[in-house]
């Protein structure tokens, strides 16, 4: 099994470095041994995975474990399991051995002047820990094939203690014999580094983000104990202080609607978040003329690709594989693709915790619904025509998911929300029926996925994403189904509030997702 926290609360500090360029150089070569290590260790393992998945008795007892399981025969299950388990101990699958294998890998390269090693042991083991676990979840779980690690990539390190390999101190890491200083927040506003790096550091990392200039490196730090909560230097409060009672989210694929005693919102997700698919889109023509200007022997005169079978052997890599030649223009735009997508992610995850903060106030009792997302992301496997015989595009949510990220989301909330000392729970999305449900009439009705309104009894609208989360908000203890005594209590002040949102977002705000239902006036 993989190495367990050291502590059952930790959280992790990501300070820059101060690098020269002789100290980015080697701490490049650094990442790139380490990768080669990683991607040694994958093929090795791929090639045993392979002849054990091709032994007979392996699939004789796989196919009588399949069988157990339809049956619900308990003792030949554990009996095939323990097969199962045996041969593949026997096959050399373990943490230990994978560590073994990457030490022999990790001897091969050596350090300036040729002196010692270059990769410390203690890094070289969470890299083999890394492989284990991807083929742990291979082996046992539903895990899928494991691939190889691209350099770009690759962007992170991590020793096993403070004590040798990657070392804090004194607002300096050592590594690979250089000190590298780290950059602190002089003013530090709100305390938050200053009494986080008075905490015991377990281990250390070195990550790295692509921007224009290059690679930048920074270090994580992994401290003991709660994280730090901000507060105003000057009155001692709480700077996002947690409210009271009970909260109820409907989160979409790109947008999210809470409701709490005193609060509603309906707000999209990241909205600063651009799409960037006009860009990339551009940089990838570019790209692809480039690739096909460095190598016309890849290419036919009709633009179609060469087989692998048809190429010579000089275009060839050792293992078979196409060889390209990528020009400084290529490398370029492949940089500057890479700034784009980071400067994305971190617009996103910065907008996303500034949305968790404001949502603490609501209460501190949370519920939501448990989504799927990365089966919404998937394309649709059945094939449908319309009215007019054509066939229908089988694309679902995988862009909106891909740019607003809303599992992310969730995690950022929910993560926020216990620190604080508040309850994050997860309903039953299939026995609720939040989207069905109408409390006064106490009827469920399937709707349309276009349908965006509800319309009560007394011919009232409600926005049906708000009244999904005004539902999962009276839940009852049993998250199974909604409290209905309890929603009659609250449904005059959540119709209020209501009315308040729907009138600030039409007149506010410009746009907003189609999924929101609403036209506006401003």
């Amino acid at each position: 099994m993989a190495r367990r926290s050291p502590s059952e609360h930790v959280f992790v500090l990501t300070l820059p470095l101060q690098c020269e360029a002789w100290q980015r150089d080697r701490l490049d070569k650094l990442f790139q041994v380490c990768n080669d290590i990683k991607n040694n260790l994958i093929a090795y393992e791929k090639k045993r995975y392979r002849c054990l998945m091709e032994q007979r008795v392996w699939k004789q007892n796989q196919e009588a474990l399949a069988a157990a399981y339809k049956a619900k025969d308990e003792t030949a299950k554990a009996k095939c399991i323990e097969v199962r388990n045996a041969m593949i101990a026997n096959a050399g699958f373990s943490l230990y051995q994978f560590e073994k294998q990457a030490n022999k890998y990790r001897k091969h390269y050596h350090g300036s002047g040729g002196k010692g090693l270059l990769v410390h042991t203690h890094i070289c083991q969470k890299i083999a820990a890394s492989v284990w676990k991807a083929f742990e979840s291979l082996l046992y779980k539903n895990g899928e094939d494991v691939s190889f690690s691209k350099w770009s990539e690759f962007t992170a390190i991590t020793g096993k203690s403070n004590e040798t390999g990657i070392i804090y101190s004194d607002e300096k890491v050592s590594i690979n014999k250089m000190n590298l200083a780290v950059m602190v927040d002089k003013k530090d506003p709100y305390g938050y580094q200053r009494e986080a790096l008075t905490r015991k550091v377990h281990y250390c990392g070195i990550s790295r983000r692509w921007y224009a200039s290059g690679w930048k490196y920074f270090v994580q730090l992994t401290l003991d104990g709660e994280p730090p909560i901000k507060t105003y230097p000057d009155t001692g409060e709480l700077l996002h202080p947690l409210g009271e009672g009970r909260v109820g989210h409907d989160i979409g694929t790109q947008t999210i609607a809470s409701v709490g005693a005193d609060h509603v919102l309906l707000t999209e997700l990241a909205d600063q978040v651009k799409g960037i698919d006009a860009e990339v889109r551009r940089i990838n023509r570019a790209m692809d003329r480039s690739r096909r200007a460095s190598n016309p022997q890849m290419f036919r005169e009709n633009g179609t690709v060469v087989p692998i079978s048809d190429l010579p052997e000089e275009c060839l890599t050792k293992r078979g594989r196409r060889k390209w030649n990528k020009s400084k223009r290529y490398m370029r735009l492949e940089g500057t693709r890479r700034e784009l997508y980071r400067r994305q992610r971190e617009m996103r995850i910065q907008q996303h915790n500034d949305l968790a903060n404001r949502l603490l106030s609501f209460g501190s009792n949370h519920y939501i619904e448990e989504m799927r997302f990365r089966g919404l992301a998937k394309r649709s496997k059945e094939t449908k025509k319309n009215e007019k015989g054509k066939f229908l595009r089988k694309k679902r949510f995988g862009k909106s998911i891909s740019n607003k990220a809303p599992a992310l989301f969730v995690k950022i909330l929910k993560r926020k929300v216990e620190t604080a000392g508040g309850v994050f729970l997860t309903i039953n999305t299939f026995t609720v029926k939040a989207s069905q449900l109408n409390h006064i009439t106490e009827t469920y009705t399937k709707k349309n996925l276009g349908k965006r309104w509800n319309t009560m009894p007394d011919g009232t609208k409600i926005q049906r994403d708000l009244y999904s989360a005004f539902l999962i908000m009276n839940v009852d203890n049993t998250l199974e189904k909604v409290d209905l005594s309890l929603c009659n209590k609250t449904y005059g002040q959540f119709l209020k509030l209501h009315n308040e949102e729907i009138h600030r977002i039409t007149t506010l705000m410009k746009a907003t997702p189609n999924s929101m239902g609403i036209q506006h006036t401003a």
